[in-house]
């Protein structure tokens, strides 16, 4: 199986979540992408993964700015963990300033600058996030943790899918909610009749 992880703003394909991913899961193909800054950049990554992995056989992970990405490519099965559908509004706080990456990225870029231009790239494709509906929303489950004080679009979630739940944890994932929550979620997914048994959710 393929297992595409997207990760968060500020971060990377080498991410701490990444690595125990890979971890986890040794037995599947585990791809874990820098996501490009730009979002034009960034829905040019998804479709290159897409034209690559076929939606039969992979599963998209998404944290957080991930999540708003993976939520875009419709026809797989997709976990979105604490999605961030407005990641502008986080931006629009560091107008201006030089934010860090978490974690080491391909490119050796250490920062990236927080430009009007990038916070009106992000306003445009949010402003599209729900425009068209999601032709699989059987496929798509949702983890939110019960502390999240970075953001929190339950609502905005709930409004477009109905398979959805929370785990004890921040924004940020710590090797305890990889493992015991997100995990589980992940193998479930892997089989093929998974939406044959929504009454026996794994969480």
């Amino acid at each position: 199986m393929n297992i595409i992880y997207l990760h968060g703003l500020s971060s990377s394909g080498q991410s701490n979540t990444a690595k125990k991913l890979r971890e986890l899961l040794p037995d599947d193909n585990v791809v874990t992408p820098d996501i490009p800054v730009s979002p034009i950049k960034a829905l040019q990554l998804l479709l290159s993964l897409a034209g690559e992995y076929g939606a039969d056989d992979t599963i998209v992970i998404g944290t957080s700015m991930g999540a708003m990405y993976a939520s875009q490519m419709k026809g797989y099965r997709r976990i979105l963990v604490n999605p961030a559908f407005h990641v502008s509004d986080l931006l629009k706080e560091n107008k201006g300033e030089r934010l860090q990456f978490f974690s080491e990225r391909e490119d050796g870029s250490e920062y990236f600058e927080v430009s009007e231009i990038l916070i009106q790239e992000f306003e445009e494709m949010e402003a599209n996030l729900f425009y068209v509906d999601d032709i699989t929303p059987e496929s798509v489950i949702g983890l939110f943790g019960d502390k999240d004080d970075v953001c929190n679009c339950l609502d905005e979630y709930r409004e477009s899918y109905s398979y959805w739940s929370s785990f004890k944890g921040g924004h940020r994932l710590t090797e305890d909610v990889i493992t015991n929550a997100l995990l589980p979620v992940i193998k479930w997914l892997k089989h093929p009749d998974y939406t044959s048994g929504r009454t026996y959710l794994p969480f």
